[in-house]
Formats: C-alpha cells, sequence, structure tokens
C-alpha cells in the first residue's frame, strides 16, 4: 500500500524527509536549551512532522471535497490495512510524547485532538483533495493510547519519573475541550457528513484468494497472475467486493456470491500483453461485425448462459474504435432489464481487453407493478427538491435479499446527474440507494 501511495512521488518523499530531519533538529535544540530529554523531543518533532506531511501536505489531485465519512461499522478499520498503518502512524506520537513530557493524560488527548483536526484539514484544505473520515479517528486514538501505554511502561521500566494524572489535568482539559469546540463548529459551518456500512479495504483469508483466481481461470485460463486480493464492504444492501490486483490490469468480484466479475487487462488503446487471446481467432477484426463473431466465440466457450434469450448489440469504444468495440448481450422480461448480463469487449488485435459478467443462478419473481415512468419521474424530481428529470429504466434490483422492479430515475442538477430510485410496486424511493444530491453516488 504504502508503495503504491508514494509511486512516482519521489519529489514529496525527498521534501519530507528534509521535514522530519529540520523538525527532528530544531526540537533537539530547542529542548537542550529551554527543556529537558532532547532527544525525547527531537523523536517528537519528527513524528508529527512526519504525520502531517503525510497527512495534510501530501499532494493530491481534487478539489474540496467538504464530506465526512462515518463508518457504520466501528470493527471493520482493524481488519484493513490502512486501519493498521493509521495505528502504527500513531503510535509513536504517544510513545515519544510521554517519553518527553513526562505526562499521559495531556499526550493522550493531545494525540486524539490532533487527528480530529487532520481530518477536518483533510476535508477543507485545497491541496489535499480528500474526504476525512471517522475509521480514522478511531484508528489514530487507538495508535495514540497504545504509544502512550508504551511510553509509560519505558519510562517505569527505566525507572523515570512520570507526573501524575492530577498534573496539569485542569488546564489539559480546557484546551482539550476548547479544541473540540472549535472543530464541531467548523464541522457545523464547512462539513456534510455522509454516512456509509463501510469505508475501508480488508484483508482477506486464503479461501477468498483461491476462488477469486479459480473464477479468473475460468475465464482466461492461466493467463492472469493475481497479485493481491482485498474486500470492499457492500453499501446499501449491495454484496460486498474482492477488489483483485492483477499483475496487468485488475479485476472485481462479488462475494460471497461470485455473481457479478468485471476485469479490465489494459488500459491503452495500443493492444498488450495483457489482453486475452481467444482461441480459433485469425485476422483481426474491422468491423463491429467482426468483434462480434470473436465476443461469440469466447462467449460461447466460457458465458454460454450469456447468450441464451439475450439481444445483443456490437458498438466502437472511442471516437474510432481506438478501443475496440464492445459487445453486449442483455435480456428483458416484460420490458424489465434483468440483473444477468454479459460485455466483453475486443481491442484492435482481436484479443479480449475487459469483460463485465453477471450471472444470477435460478429464477428471478418481481413483485407487480403499479407505477409509470411517468408517475416515478414525478416522485423522483420531489424528492430531488424539484430537479429535472431524464429518461428511466426499469430494473430488476435485489434489495435486502428480495428482488423488486426499481425505476432508475437521472435527476439533473448543479450539472451532475444523480440516480434515484422508486419502486414499481410501492412507489417509495429507496433512499439508502438514492443519494442527496452533491453527495457521491452509491453502488447500486
Amino acid at each position: 500500500m504504502l508503495q503504491a501511495l508514494f509511486h512516482g512521488r519521489g519529489d514529496f518523499v525527498l521534501i519530507a524527509m528534509a521535514a522530519v530531519t529540520f523538525a527532528a533538529l530544531l526540537g533537539y535544540l530547542a529542548a537542550k536549551r529551554f527543556l529537558h530529554r532532547p532527544w525525547a523531543y527531537a523523536g517528537l518533532a519528527a513524528v508529527l512532522a512526519a504525520e502531517l506531511s503525510v497527512t495534510i501536505f501530501f499532494p493530491s489531485p481534487g478539489h474540496v471535497s467538504g464530506h465526512c465519512v462515518l463508518n457504520r461499522n466501528y470493527s471493520e478499520p482493524f481488519a484493513t490495512e490502512q486501519g493498521l498503518l493509521n495505528v502504527a502512524m500513531f503510535l509513536p506520537i504517544g510513545f515519544f510524547g510521554v517519553l518527553a513530557a513526562r505526562r499521559i493524560l495531556p499526550v493522550f488527548l493531545g494525540g486524539a485532538l490532533l487527528s480530529v483536526v487532520t481530518e477536518l484539514g483533510q476535508a477543507l484544505a485545497p491541496w489535499v483533495g480528500r474526504s476525512c473520515d471517522s475509521s480514522d479517528v478511531l484508528t489514530n486514538v487507538l495508535g495514540a493510547g497504545a504509544g502512550t501505554l508504551v511510553g509509560w511502561a519505558a519510562v517505569r521500566a527505566a525507572r523515570g519519573k512520570l507526573n501524575s494524572l492530577r498534573s496539569g489535568a485542569k488546564s489539559t482539559a480546557v484546551v482539550f475541550v476548547a479544541g473540540l469546540v472549535v472543530c464541531a463548529m467548523v464541522w457545523r459551518a464547512w462539513i456534510t457528513p455522509l454516512a456509509l456500512d463501510s469505508t475501508s479495504l480488508q484483508i482477506v483469508g486464503r479461501d477468498a484468494k483461491t476462488q477469486a483466481q479459480q473464477v479468473l481461470t475460468a475465464a482466461f485460463d492461466n493467463h492472469l497472475d493475481v497479485a493481491n486480493v482485498q474486500l470492499q464492504s457492500g453499501q446499501n444492501g449491495a454484496p460486498d467486493l474482492l477488489l483483485i490486483t492483477l499483475e496487468t490490469g485488475f479485476a472485481e468480484l462479488s462475494w460471497p456470491d461470485k455473481e457479478l466479475l468485471t476485469v479490465s487487462l489494459e488500459g491503452s488503446s495500443e493492444p498488450g500483453p495483457g489482453s486475452f487471446a481467444v482461441a480459433g481467432v485469425g485476422a483481426a477484426p474491422r468491423t463491429p461485425d467482426d468483434a462480434l463473431r470473436i465476443a461469440t466465440t469466447y462467449a460461447k466457450e466460457r458465458f454460454p448462459w450469456g447468450l441464451k434469450d439475450s439481444h445483443v448489440k456490437s458498438f466502437p469504444v472511442g471516437d474510432d474504435a481506438e478501443f475496440g468495440w464492445m459487445v453486449s448481450w442483455r435480456s428483458r422480461i416484460d420490458g424489465v432489464l434483468m440483473p444477468m448480463r454479459l460485455d466483453v469487449q475486443i481491442n484492435r488485435a482481436g484479443r479480449v481487453s475487459a469483460l463485465l459478467s453477471c450471472h444470477v443462478e435460478g429464477p428471478v419473481s418481481l413483485p407487480p407493478r403499479r407505477v409509470s415512468e411517468k408517475q416515478a419521474a414525478t416522485i423522483a424530481s420531489k424528492f430531488a427538491g424539484g430537479a429535472k428529470t431524464a429518461a428511466g429504466n426499469l430494473l430488476a434490483i435485489r434489495r435486502e435479499g428480495d428482488w423488486r422492479a426499481q425505476w432508475m430515475i437521472p435527476v439533473v442538477a448543479g450539472g451532475d446527474t444523480y440516480p434515484v430510485y422508486v419502486d414499481a410496486g410501492t412507489g417509495k424511493v429507496d433512499e439508502r440507494a438514492s443519494p442527496a444530491l452533491g453527495l457521491p453516488t452509491p453502488p447500486s
């Protein structure tokens, strides 16, 4: 994760290392002249500079998000790489803080307040371009607490002196509460909270990795090498996703049902070794029909269910088909777009460069429909505060384990388009799947 984070950021790494070194030197000299334990203060200054460098001064493309994610799953971050890194980042702050100040309560509460300020800064600093996350605060506070305990144990083991918990408790409480009040005012004025079921990628076990490899092997033989697999928890009743990093490209697999598979083998218009050669294919395609024949040959062998009772179309990807052609199979029953679908992208060399497969086992039974598209558009517009709507689509969607027919009505506001899902049976808006305008769109 760290390698991916700093890849191509050599200049930043050098500047951050220089800043950490300068902070350590400044902390050492200041403590030597005015305080005690200069090496402990040097360590504290260094880890504080490192924390600010990575969280606040790490440049990333984007804009002021103004969003703070509230993770409903409190235990999730402790099973993620990011969560463990957040714990590790604040642990030395607590450790060096106790070694330097020889106080428990101010160090721990100071670490907690620093985490809150950092997260708000990430949401509001224009050069950061990220949202704040309650999971980060939780893991940061745990790291600060663990570091404080380790520092306390180290001082006691060395038979050093620690100030009592009552020493400076009143001033510490005043500063901490005042800091929280300021943060609360900033939150109320500029932050938009967004509650989600999960926010981080989780570490998966051997079974998930094995099954992910088996699914990819069924689609591409032994052509793909899996580099890493992580779990992303589903939102709004959607299934979890296995995020699969390939040696060339990436894949996503719904978990544990394995119904939805998305694979991208190359991101360039120039065909490369990552794409998959279809057996028996000779000349490179020149037209949509050529791509259709290649994709059909591939699908008949690997995904025969996708061709049954489906309508197929082949169309170019890119203005001049520079990325090849997409061949799509879709099925509708009584006007409802069914969940079973198959997309195969064929590049200019006649190889498979991308795949989307959604295969639902068993029949899909839908309740009666009583709401027309016009009625659904009116409901969606009212839900969105009178926003304009565009042409909708009637979809078969699984909600809380049951299949429903829902109108997906696009609403247009502020130059952006957001989907609002209206149940075709009850006429009610599926609020968990329909975002408030201006917020990121949850997956459906």
